[in-house]
């Protein structure tokens, strides 16, 4: 059977194609194909660079058409994506940051859209005129919101070749929790409680789940309501009681993007300490049981209003205006994952998924504060995540066998580059780079310049999905190297220096560095460095003493492996910093094109690319 699995639209939208026969899977985000960090549109960019032929079924992650307090399914989200779809096509924006051209540069280019294709630019300026919504509505007003909902659906695949036996629809939450507990190691083995946290979807910020092998049951969930509007400065498309929200309101306050820079948030608390008057007021606006998490939206209020948050940040300072609101994200999920274990203690295993699983350091309290010593949380936490729980609950549905894919543990589920997309990007850029073959042992060169202190990317094997680059799109350093961490940040990813570094770990090197810590892989949990080699791998430390690693063993990558065995016979520690291989408000190359791109537009050393040297000239 082969399923594609959508989180069709909206922030981090994605595509995950399973054929249950072949036993084989494919996944990949909008934003890796147009390099628009957390692109809400559609997949459609994603149908035109892949093919896929014979779909059975194709399975939305979000199922609630009738959800009262807010629907992530209506008419309205439709008419929103189709003005987003034409004011891309018109302006044709290669980074997150060009979508906000000034009036000039807007004007030339519609113009510039004109001189190419009068009657589309005429058609896409018409959609995005403010009254298309309204247009849209009344022109389907005789049709449901499935109908509209999964006829545009329908017609964008079919656009790009794919005519699916059926559209059908998954609640959000359960397609979070199922993806995490059958990739995890628990998935058949034992049975295991599914959290989910985020902003929203389908009616809820959270649930819990029991899973134990294909069945499962619902034993908690956590509901939005709508905040009151009066006498505050509320964002109106966040005015929602959720924990997700709740910390997006918080690093909205202090100048970041909601739903790209809540981990700045996450680092920066690390330099200060919480407010307590703020702190207590957070907690005891919220309600917590084994049922799940509510709250009071009088008294939770205050904290959504822009102007009064804008004001404590600048009374405390950043550092513990972040360091109030991550406390009490810690503090509030392990009081009531300390409520589930009592009230489920036979179970000690837990998956986590959801944009808010994303936090470490929620995640490392979880580990040393909870029961659930038996963790794992799912590499692509976020909403694109949903798209492989569709696909997999559908699947389960048919009658197919899924125990193998948590044979996929690593999220290598990707794209692959070709010697020939490699040689053609190699020549367009041959006045500014040259290249040599150096063959499958590439990882001794690239072990040697990272020894050397030299900054390098690398670039094999298949795409990871999920935020976390783990060894095949990643920016490797040498983290006995004390001011490296301060060149990546100033010089090669252009971002607060404040943020941290995760390490890539070999296995065998894990209990020497680190006090409590299990074989965790994908860098979403932060563990404890032992204080005697703080100042041995200081750039691969936070402030905090803390680490968010990827152990490696050779069955899970063998050349990244090899690397850092290599790296480990030169310097004495098989670690290396990795950071994902783009540029700040860039995403995760995709093609050969966009790792030498983004190699030539910054202060990387070398890029090593599926065999092949790089250096400037």
């Amino acid at each position: 059977m082969r399923i594609i699995g959508v989180n069709f639209m909206g922030h981090d939208s994605a595509l995950f194609f399973i054929d249950t026969k072949a036993k084989e899977i494919f996944a990949m985000s909008t934003e890796r194909v147009t390099r628009i960090k957390h692109d809400s549109k559609d997949v459609s960019s994603i149908l035109e660079r892949y093919r896929f032929e014979d779909v059975d079924y194709v399975c939305q992650g979000y199922g609630n058409f009738d959800e009262p307090v807010r629907t992530d399914l209506g008419p309205d989200r439709i008419a929103a994506l189709i003005q987003k779809k034409a004011y891309c096509d018109l302006i044709r924006p290669r980074y997150i940051k060009d979508l906000f051209p000034s009036a000039k540069e807007r004007y030339f280019a519609y113009m510039k859209s004109f001189l190419k294709h009068p009657l589309k630019t005429l058609e896409d300026l018409d959609k995005i005129k403010p009254d298309f919504k309204k247009r849209f509505i009344e022109a389907h007003k005789e049709e449901s919101d499935r109908q509209i909902v999964e006829n545009y659906m329908r017609q964008v695949f079919e656009e790009h070749g794919v005519k699916p036996g059926k559209i059908e629809f998954y609640e959000h939450h359960l397609c979070h929790a199922a993806g995490a507990y059958y990739f995890s190691p628990f998935a058949y083995r034992q049975k295991c409680i599914s959290l989910t946290l985020d902003g929203w979807g389908d009616g809820y910020f959270g649930k819990a789940y029991v899973f134990e092998g294909d069945s499962y049951e619902a034993i908690g969930k956590s509901p939005i309501r709508r905040v009151d509007h009066e006498g505050i400065d509320i964002d109106t498309s966040h005015d929602l009681t959720s924990i997700g929200i709740l910390y997006g309101n918080f690093t909205v306050a202090i100048g970041l993007r909601r739903y790209s820079d809540e981990g700045k948030v996450e680092a920066l608390a690390a330099f200060g300490e919480r407010d307590e008057v703020m702190y207590n007021a957070l907690m005891e606006a919220t309600n917590i049981d084994a049922e799940g998490m509510d709250y009071d939206p009088d008294a939770i209020k205050p904290y959504y209003d822009r102007a009064f948050l804008k004001q404590k940040a600048e009374e405390l300072g950043q550092e513990n205006f972040a360091a109030t609101i991550q406390s009490y994200l810690e503090d509030a999920v392990v009081q009531y994952l300390e409520k589930v274990g009592e009230k489920h203690p036979d179970i000690d295993a837990l998956c986590l998924s959801g944009g808010v699983a994303a936090n470490i350091i929620m995640n490392l309290g979880i580990y040393e504060r909870t029961r659930f010593k038996n963790l794992y949380i799912f590499p692509p936490m976020g909403d694109e995540g949903v798209a492989v729980g569709a696909a997999l609950l559908k699947a389960l549905e048919e009658g197919e066998d899924i125990r193998w894919v948590s044979e996929y543990y690593m999220p290598y589920f990707g794209n692959t580059l070709s010697k020939e997309e490699i040689d053609a990007a190699i020549e367009r850029f041959s006045e500014r780079v040259k290249a040599e073959y150096i063959g499958e042992e590439w990882y001794l060169d690239a072990a040697q310049s990272i020894a050397q202190k030299r900054i390098v990317a690398v670039v094999q094997g298949r795409m990871e999905f999920g935020p976390r680059a783990l060894g095949n799109r990643s920016i490797l350093a040498n983290p006995t190297d004390p001011v490296i961490k301060d060149r990546i940040n100033l010089t090669v990813k252009r971002r607060p220096k404040y943020q941290p570094f995760c390490p890539s770990i070999l296995e065998e090197e894990r209990e020497r560095l680190f006090e409590r810590s299990f074989s965790h892989k994908h860098m979403a949990i932060g563990f404890r460095v032992k204080k005697e080699y703080h100042d041995k791998i200081p750039s691969a430390i936070h402030i905090d003493g803390t680490a968010r690693p990827q152990f490696v063993e050779e069955r899970d990558n063998p050349a990244y492996y090899r690397l850092l065995k290599e790296v480990k016979e030169l310097t004495g520690f098989g670690v290396v910093i990795n950071t994902s291989f783009n540029l700040h408000g860039r995403t995760i190359v995709h093609t050969a094109e966009d790792a030498l791109l983004d190699f030539i537009d910054c202060n990387i050393d070398e890029l090593y690319i599926e065999g092949y040297k790089v250096v400037r000239k």
